[in-house]
């Protein structure tokens, strides 16, 4: 096996090998630096050459060999440019940790793969790892990508992946399937809620989060919206939606980014959120908390992982299963939905992504007038499914709205 390996790389030798008349063997290497490019070298026996010359050409094939590390990362370089997040640069790095790194592909050459062992890695790591649908779309696309980036490179003549399909692969993945009832809040639910809230409200007045989630059962927004959301944004009758708290995982800060599609958005106001909102306005101005922003207390903004945190202790606090804030997102979207209101208009007040636009082709050309009085559908049903204390509620003063 070693002498054909040998035999294999002396054929990439192209200069002769001779004898001189001193009894040496010499032949040349390729030097850039010389003038003929080339550099003559002498052994003292044929051995000796051959010994050099396979030395020389299994180092020149490391440097050639591109791994599928170096051809991830080379892609990873190049499609990091069209990033808008640290935190998705972050991602990929993460990701490549769960699905490559100690893999067996990890160093492997690039022009040793096709169609057959990637196939098997992929149902491998899809059973290994118990891997959901999802993630598996993940990992064929990280894939597929890094050799289509090898094919640019000229590292290999074809994509070892063009003729597979990442659905091919989902019968391999674990299937964490929730019933709606796990995914939403019901309506019993919510009125333990409603009761857990005004309970804290009682006895912790100036406790924030609690009316952020409150919040969020009356506008389905995402968490790190509501973190964000200033006083400035509420006009006109309208919460102008225009921004999201982020977090950088490698500096560990905070800072306000755009909405997860970068659009802003609108949502109109109800009586049931103006409630809220001027309650919030008043325990603000009675403990002292003077913020731009609508949650706040006194060391400043409430972060989104607080909010969150928050929610799961409601439901822990009155024996329900852990609802999440999208949990009171999705449910907000359901009562959208279940009241009649279209799928677009849906997406336009809850600012779904382009994606979800896209596959219906239509636009929202609904008057604010009219969303406010679906959305009021919603936010009275919510409310009405507990028994609301009048001490906790103040008089609602009719701005102007449009």
């Amino acid at each position: 096996m070693e002498a054909m390996k040998r035999e294999e790389l002396l054929k990439k030798h192209q200069y002769k090998i001779w004898q001189g008349k001193d009894g040496k063997w010499y032949t040349y290497l390729p030097d850039e630096s010389k003038k003929d490019g080339r550099r003559l070298i002498k052994r003292t026996t044929e051995k000796g050459i051959q010994g050099t010359l396979e030395d020389y050409y299994k180092k020149f094939e490391q440097i050639q060999k591109v791994t599928f590390k170096y051809a991830y990362d080379r892609w990873l370089e190049a499609h990091s440019i069209s990033f808008n997040s640290e935190n998705t640069l972050v991602k990929y790095r993460t990701d490549y940790e769960r699905f490559f790194k100690g893999s067996d592909i990890e160093f492997m050459d690039i022009k040793l793969f096709n169609e057959e062992n990637v196939k098997s890695f992929i149902i491998s790591l899809c059973k290994e790892k118990k891997l959901a649908p999802k993630a598996c779309k993940t990992l064929c696309g990280y894939m597929r990508n890094t050799f289509k980036s090898a094919k640019i490179h000229k590292d290999i003549p074809e994509n070892p992946f063009e003729n597979l399909e990442t659905k091919q692969f989902y019968q391999y993945c674990t299937r964490k399937v929730k019933t709606p009832e796990q995914r939403t809040i019901s309506n019993h639910e919510f009125k333990l809620l409603y009761e857990q809230f005004h309970l804290d409200y009682e006895k912790h007045p100036d406790y924030i989060p609690t009316y952020a989630v409150e919040f969020a059962s009356l506008t389905g927004f995402r968490v790190g919206e509501i973190s964000s959301l200033m006083w400035k944004d509420i006009q006109n009758g309208m919460i102008v939606v225009n921004k999201s708290e982020k977090y950088n995982r490698e500096k560990k800060e905070y800072w306000i980014g755009s909405t997860k599609n970068g659009k802003e958005r609108y949502m109109p106001l109800t009586d049931e959120i103006i409630n809220l909102l001027m309650r919030i306005k008043a325990v603000q101005k009675k403990y002292g908390f003077d913020s731009e922003y609508i949650f706040a207390n006194e060391n400043g903004r409430i972060h989104a992982p607080v909010i969150s945190s928050c929610a799961k202790n409601k439901c822990k606090q009155i024996g329900i299963p852990y609802k999440s804030i999208h949990a009171y997102r999705r449910t907000f979207s359901s009562k959208l939905k279940c009241n009649g209101v279209s799928t677009t208009v849906v997406a336009s007040l809850l600012g779904h992504t382009e994606e979800v636009n896209e596959q219906y082709y239509t636009y929202d050309i609904t008057e604010m007038q009219d969303k406010r009085l679906m959305v009021g559908m919603v936010t009275k049903d919510i409310i009405n499914t507990q028994v609301l204390k009048e001490e906790n509620r103040l008089p609602i003063k009719k701005g102007n709205q449009r």
